[in-house]
C-alpha cells in the first residue's frame, strides 16, 4: 500500500472528459492532454487522478517524478498504482467520513493519509460479482474499459487508441455483472470496437452474453446456441468470469473436450486430438 512519508506531500489531478483521460492512461502515446493539476510539486509528491464521470472515480497514485510548478508537461515514475476497480468517490467518502476536493490542487496531510488507505482499501468487485454502479454510468463504462485494458470485449483485439480524438466515441453495452452460468436473461458490460458493435447489431440480439455464445457452434445434441469454448488450465482466471469460455481445470489429456453446452451440459470434440506421425 503507498502511504505518505514525511516531508511528502499529496495532490489532486483531475481528468476531464473522462474518456479522454482513460484512453491517455491505457495509451500514453494518444495525441490527448485531458489533465488538469495545479501547485507546486517536488519529485516524490504524490498525484491522485479523479475521473470526472457520474458519479466521480478515482484512475490511480502515481509519484511525481521532476520538479512541476504548472507550466511544463509533468513527469511521473513508470510504476503506477493503477485502481482497476475505479473507486467511487460517493462511497469512500461515506464508509470513511472523509470528503474529496473537488478542484486539482494540493490536499491537507492529515485528509491526504486518509485518501490514500481509503481508495487502497476499497473493495474491488470481483469478475461476475453484481456490481453497486448504474450500469449504464460514465462510472460503469470508465470500469468496463479498465477492466478491458483497451481491448474489445467481443474480438480481444486492442483498439486504436493511439488514433484516438476527442470526437471520437467507443461502443459501450451496459449491463450488470451478473453471471449465474450464463442463465437466460443473464447479461455482460462490454467495450466493443467498430467491427464487433456493427456485428452485433446487425445479429439482432440485445443481449451481450446471447450474442458471444450465438458465434459458437450449435450443440449437436440439442441444438441449442449456448456452447461455450472449453478453456483448460489451472487457474481458470481470467476466463472464469467469461460465461462463453467454460474452464475445465488443470487435468487435459485426449478425452478434454472442445466444446460444451450450457444448455444441456453435453461436451464433444477434441481439445488435443491424437498425434500420429
Amino acid at each position: 500500500m503507498i502511504t505518505r512519508s514525511p516531508g511528502q506531500h499529496v495532490f489532486i489531478a483531475l481528468g476531464t472528459p473522462w474518456i479522454d483521460a482513460v484512453v491517455a492512461f491505457l495509451e500514453p502515446t494518444a495525441r490527448l492532454d485531458p489533465w488538469i493539476m495545479r501547485g507546486k510539486m517536488a519529485i516524490g509528491d504524490l498525484l491522485i487522478t479523479v475521473l470526472d464521470t457520474t458519479p466521480r472515480t478515482v484512475l490511480c497514485i502515481e509519484t511525481v517524478a521532476a520538479p512541476f510548478d504548472g507550466t511544463s508537461r509533468i513527469e511521473v515514475d513508470e510504476e503506477v498504482s493503477a485502481l482497476r476497480s475505479l473507486p467511487v468517490v460517493p462511497e469512500v467518502e461515506q464508509r470513511w467520513s472523509i470528503t474529496f476536493p473537488t478542484d486539482s490542487g494540493s490536499v491537507d496531510d492529515a485528509l491526504a493519509d486518509r485518501i490514500l488507505a481509503a481508495v487502497q482499501s476499497y473493495e474491488v468487485p470481483y469478475f461476475g460479482d453484481i456490481d453497486t454502479l448504474d450500469p449504464t454510468s460514465t462510472a460503469a463504462h470508465a470500469r468496463t474499459l479498465m477492466r478491458e485494458r483497451g481491448n474489445c470485449t467481443g474480438c480481444d483485439s486492442p483498439m486504436p487508441l493511439r488514433k484516438f480524438n476527442s470526437g471520437d466515441r467507443l461502443h459501450f453495452h451496459s449491463a450488470s455483472r451478473i453471471f449465474r452460468q450464463a442463465e437466460p436473461g443473464d447479461d455482460y458490460p462490454a467495450v466493443l470496437c467498430r467491427k464487433c458493435a456493427g456485428r452485433m447489431a446487425a445479429s439482432g440480439h440485445a443481449n451481450f452474453i446471447d450474442y458471444m455464445l450465438s458465434k459458437n457452434p450449435p450443440c449437436p445434441h440439442c441444438g441449442a446456441h449456448r456452447t461455450a469454448r472449453c478453456s483448460p488450465g489451472m487457474p481458470v482466471y481470467p476466463f472464469d468470469h467469461l460465461p462463453w469460455f467454460a474452464g475445465t481445470g488443470c487435468v487435459v489429456g485426449p478425452d478434454t473436450p472442445e466444446w460444451t453446452c450450457r444448455e444441456c451440459k453435453h461436451s464433444w470434440g477434441q481439445m488435443f486430438p491424437p498425434y500420429f506421425p
